[in-house]
């Protein structure tokens, strides 16, 4: 498959008014969570993408899992369906039984269902890219990380992580190894390296989950925003201005 790279010159745009260069916006490919669609989840963006776009600093393209699923939490009676997801999650059992996980992991139902998730990723890309980032809430926020795994491992010769040169993750969880357990910062040490944006809910029941898949990050090109609520994007505005602040920071850390 061709795989989209920017020329530098793709990421300046010239003001008609002014000699000075200026950077395009960056473009993020955007992951909803699970039980929820692409409308929803840029109805949930609503206030940060309207925060980001005021001033060109990012646009976003939304797109839909293909993978039925019940609606997530805070979705139903909220928001109309199709609920969706991107890959199989109704036939894992509970995190905390690790051998049925493990074998779950590895049955051809969920690497089917992964290796779809994937190459609808590539598809997107394809057909609407070059992206700068991928952004993911939860469940989207998973699979952006694991796809970013699969990339540089299957594909070592593209440059550094592939498509995206940068991600945000919301409410973000790991992925899961064969082995059953998630990946964890104090036995792997730095997994990512590009840079990142992570936010956290304090109250939030995968709040330490979200800390670790930071931890899992180059910390010097990471960000940490941790707001008092649960699993949902925060529109409280000091919540939105922070989450945008760090969002804009990509910019400078992102290698040309």
């Amino acid at each position: 498959m061709h795989r989209h790279h920017r020329p530098l010159d793709f990421f300046y745009a010239r003001r008609e008014d002014s000699r000075h260069l200026v950077m395009a916006p960056l473009r993020f490919l955007c992951l909803h969570g699970l039980g929820s669609n692409a409308d929803i989840f840029k109805s949930q963006l609503g206030p940060l993408i309207t925060e980001l776009e005021r001033d060109n600093s990012a646009e976003f393209t939304f797109v839909d899992g293909s993978v039925p699923q019940p609606a997530g939490p805070g979705i139903s009676g909220v928001y109309d369906g199709p609920y969706l997801g991107y890959f199989r999650c109704d036939q894992l059992p509970p995190a905390h039984d690790v051998a049925a996980l493990s074998q779950a992991l590895r049955s051809n139902v969920f690497r089917e269902s992964i290796a779809a998730a994937f190459h609808l990723i590539d598809s997107i890309v394809e057909d609407e890219g070059p992206f700068d980032g991928v952004l993911g809430f939860s469940h989207g926020a998973t699979l952006a990380a694991a796809f970013l795994l699969h990339h540089t491992a299957t594909i070592p010769q593209d440059p550094p992580w592939g498509p995206f040169r940068c991600a945000v993750f919301i409410a973000g969880l790991a992925p899961f190894e064969e082995n059953g357990r998630r990946i964890r910062a104090d036995e792997r040490g730095t997994v990512f390296k590009l840079p990142s944006v992570h936010v956290a809910g304090r109250q939030d029941e995968v709040f330490e989950e979200s800390l670790n898949l930071y931890r899992l990050c180059e910390r010097d090109r990471a960000a940490l925003v941790v707001h008092e609520k649960g699993h949902l994007v925060s529109r409280e505005i000091e919540d939105l201005t922070a989450v945008a602040k760090a969002i804009r920071g990509l910019e400078s850390k992102i290698v040309m």
